[in-house]
């Protein structure tokens, strides 16, 4: 989809800015409906971001060793006893 430059009601027309050699004004509707179109292009491009739907990653099931270690008192002395 394109995006055109409509001169919107209230804004002078561009042929007549041209003929009248009001170039600084011509340069300014121009600048204006750029942004027009560049915020509508951008809007539009955000809409379709928005549509792409991101597949989820699942997350794999990685195996855990557990310890078989026990931790043995002696009195106030602890050692690790590992099988």
């Amino acid at each position: 989809m394109q995006a055109h430059a409509i001169d919107l009601p209230g804004q002078p027309d561009r042929n007549q800015l041209a003929r009248e050699g009001r170039i600084n004004e011509l340069q300014i509707l121009q600048a204006q409906q750029n942004r027009r179109a560049f915020q509508a292009e951008q809007q539009r491009q955000r809409e379709q971001d928005r549509q792409i739907v991101v597949p989820q990653v699942q997350r794999l099931e990685v195996p855990v060793m557990k310890s078989h270690c026990q931790i043995e008192m002696f009195g106030n002395i602890s050692r690790r006893v590992c099988r």
